[in-house]
């Protein structure tokens, strides 16, 4: 375990790397090495989130959640008044904190996944659903619809469902839950005319090539002119015509100039920061460390699988940035900031199984032929 944890940083870290490279290449012709300096301060910024967030015992997180989702839902309420929140593009995400941007609606993600872990942890195995704390996540979700802001609020809802699905909760109630947290999503995205196009747009993307579809369609020339091995790192031609290359669309970039060996160097990463994730939820040692852990790993997973799969054309857009490569520092932030929670609740596993290993290992007189039984998982950590 502890060179699983390290190793999942260290991938996590080369991730970061890949987009430092990548940033410098969708921006130096239009803001020369601006992003890349903006971009080298997200990192510190970032592993600096590592270090503190791995540094906290998770149970610690009992008395942090609840002012770290209060903090989120002012943020949020914040971003939509005029004059405070700032505007790009129509939605409102932004707020400006001295020289800092910082987009709330990302650290909604982790306080969703982690105030509802704590509560979860607290409920006995076969309780129904926890109703005023699933309501309080709705209030996020709802608010960051509100910006618009349709990717971020499917990957909230993505990191409850794994959250929920770690649980001992009520099996039909889970299921029940699934189906509506589907229902609600399809309809979001169908009800608003511009969502509704883009999934129009994903079944026939070259009927479109010049309107709502150019922004895909330039995505898979792009990967195609890569071929094999690429045209090397920033020497791309079709990258400036792919809009919003270095935050939605970067998979496509790497494509491009790193080719099919660069995407699938990064899917494979992916891969590995999500087995690692579901091993360390797995081997948790409590309740409330493999709700956090799932859900925060499903979190990741889910918003790589469509950035990559809307890069690829295989998923529709849905305007998610790649984690850990695309620009953005609120996204690396919180981005590093679970894989530092994730780490500590590695270490405090395998602490635990350090401190009782007689217990763990000393025969149950009660099972046939001598057998060990061990201990499962404690409630609440």
């Amino acid at each position: 375990m502890n060179s699983l944890r390290a190793n999942l940083f260290l991938v996590a870290l080369g991730l970061s790397l890949l987009g430092l490279v990548m940033v410098y290449s969708a921006t130096y012709r239009e803001a020369g090495a601006a992003f890349l300096l903006e971009r080298c301060v997200h990192m510190v910024l970032g592993v600096g989130a590592f270090i503190a967030t791995s540094r906290i015992r998770y149970t610690a997180w009992r008395r942090y959640a609840p002012a770290l989702y209060l903090i989120v839902l002012v943020g949020l309420v914040l971003v939509l008044i005029p004059g405070i929140g700032s505007q790009i593009n129509g939605a409102r995400r932004w707020l400006d904190v001295g020289p800092l941007t910082v987009q709330p609606a990302e650290f909604a993600k982790l306080a969703a996944v982690l105030a509802l872990s704590c509560v979860i942890a607290r409920l006995p195995p076969g309780s129904g659903l926890p109703v005023k704390p699933l309501a309080a996540v709705g209030v996020l979700f709802a608010l960051i619809l509100i910006e618009p802001d349709f990717g971020t609020s499917v990957v909230l809802l993505a990191g409850v469902a794994g959250t929920l699905w770690a649980s001992e909760l009520r099996t039909k109630d889970l299921l029940l839950s699934g189906l509506a947290g589907l229902l609600a999503v399809a309809a979001t995205m169908m009800l608003a005319p511009y969502r509704r196009e883009r999934f129009l747009t994903f079944l026939d993307p070259w009927a479109t090539a010049d309107g709502s579809g150019y922004q895909v369609v330039q995505s898979m020339i792009a990967i195609k002119a890569g071929g094999f091995f690429g045209a090397g790192a920033g020497s791309g031609g079709q990258g400036p015509y792919v809009p919003e290359v270095g935050t939605d669309m970067i998979f496509a970039l790497i494509g491009e100039e790193l080719g099919l060996l660069g995407m699938v160097a990064v899917i494979a990463a992916f891969g590995f920061i999500a087995l690692a994730g579901l091993r360390i939820a797995l081997s948790a040692p409590s309740v409330m460390a493999r709700c956090v852990a799932a859900g925060l790993t499903t979190m990741l997973t889910v918003q790589a699988i469509f950035n990559i799969g809307a890069a690829m054309v295989v998923l529709p857009l849905a305007g998610m940035t790649l984690p850990f490569v695309s620009y953005g520092g609120s996204s690396l932030l919180v981005c590093f900031a679970a894989v530092g929670i994730l780490y500590r609740i590695s270490e405090d596993s395998e602490r635990a199984r350090e401190i009782q290993p007689q217990k763990a290992t000393r025969p149950d007189r009660r099972r046939r032929h001598g057998r060990t039984r061990y201990p499962r998982a404690v409630r609440g950590g």
